[in-house]
């Protein structure tokens, strides 16, 4: 029988990799086969643990074995506070994948960082300040101007336009990814603590979709208040969460705009104030949003009734977490290109090309398997 491999571990760095993601000890226990009581004696310090059991741990709190076995516990950045428009009971109590996802998003912006300082990039400050009295239809109309935004809203395809506008945004020093928030009805997060400010943005969300929560976390870092959030359009929602969405409303739907196209006009004729689903998914393509968007921007400009706004709200406002009604399967080098930014993996194949990484390094900074390395590289030139 082979001999445990026994290794010495502080048990309240143990504690604090489990907490950290937020698991019970029963959980836990499930999870690595390492029993309760077992882990209660490794966490007291009663016990130490077999490198077996560290290798499960590690596998189960996500972590290196290499951290389980720290002196001490590290401190960690707390979590963005929680934007949410649920009920208090909810607010604040996270899925371990929530935990997850802020935490690799802290990581892939240290590494983004890294790579430009390689590759001789500064990183730019971010510049854009206000506060809740500051008008965000103002400050929405000055950003569209500076950002050229009417440059590129005429793209035919809507995963066009949402490439061109992440890079738009990356211009301002903010780094954007996209990554797999299944849990918590969330719809994306902002880090304000960060060296680089960073978006996180719900994969496998409609394009549309994914276009309002760009522009409504960037919202977010404009005030300096990050946050996690579901982008809802309740009345009941916060006042920071009213400011971020009228801001991304005024940004993608500007005011000016909206009034002169030819159905808003006609029905401010009519004096109308419900509108056809038809019509709104009209103008919603017009302005690549979708219908509940455009929908909120006429209640906004009193062309529409609170009543009819939350009918429609209430009817539409019910979006489809998880995956595909037609997954086309996984495509791995899109899916890291997606993740990471197009910036971020031209940055880590610039490191290989002039040999500052080896193919192991490049394969750790991409997070793929060294197979998946030349079709990432093809995706990337091809886009």
């Amino acid at each position: 029988m082979k001999k445990p491999i026994y290794i010495k571990a502080n048990g309240e760095v143990l504690k604090w990799a489990r907490e950290a993601i937020v698991l019970s000890r029963a959980k836990a226990a499930e999870n690595s086969g390492v029993s309760v009581k077992r882990l209660e004696q490794l966490e007291e310090q009663k016990k130490q643990p077999t490198l077996d059991e560290l290798k499960s741990l590690s596998k189960t709190y996500k972590r290196t074995i290499a951290a389980l076995v720290l002196r001490q516990p590290p401190k960690e950045k707390p979590l963005p506070k929680d934007r949410r428009t649920v009920n208090s009971k909810q607010l604040g109590k996270f899925h371990e994948k929530t935990f997850l996802a802020v935490r690799k998003a802290r990581a892939l912006v240290q590494t983004l960082i890294e790579l430009k300082e390689d590759a001789s990039q500064p990183i730019k400050p971010f510049l854009y300040k206000a506060k809740l009295s500051t008008s965000p239809s103002q400050i929405a109309l000055t950003l569209r101007k500076e950002l050229e935004l009417d440059e590129i809203k005429d793209f035919d395809k809507t995963n066009h336009l949402f490439e061109a506008y992440i890079e738009k945004i990356e211009t301002l020093g903010i780094a954007v990814f996209q990554l797999s928030l299944t849990q918590d009805n969330l719809r994306g997060f902002s880090l304000t603590d960060e060296k680089m400010p960073v978006i996180a943005i719900k994969r496998g969300e409609q394009t549309t979709a994914k276009i309002f929560t760009l522009f409504h976390e960037l919202g977010h870092i404009i005030l300096n208040q990050g946050g996690i959030c579901d982008i809802s359009f309740k009345e009941k929602a916060q006042q920071i969460e009213k400011w971020c969405n009228a801001f991304a409303g005024e940004l993608l739907i500007p005011t000016e705009e909206l009034l002169k196209i030819k159905i808003v006009k006609e029905c401010i004729a009519k004096g109308a104030k419900t509108w056809e689903k038809k019509d709104l998914i009209e103008l919603g393509n017009y302005f690549h949003v979708g219908p509940l968007a455009v929908l909120r921007r006429l209640l906004d400009n009193g062309l529409t009734t609170s009543t009819f706004y939350k009918e429609k709200h209430d009817a539409w406002n019910k979006p489809q977490f998880g995956r595909s009604k037609h997954p086309e399967g996984r495509n791995i080098p899109k899916e890291t290109i997606n993740e990471k930014g197009r910036s971020y993996v031209s940055l880590a194949f610039k490191a290989f090309d002039q040999n500052r990484i080896d193919l192991k390094d490049l394969s750790d900074f991409l997070g793929v398997k060294l197979s998946y390395i030349p079709k990432t590289r093809q995706l990337l030139n091809a886009g």
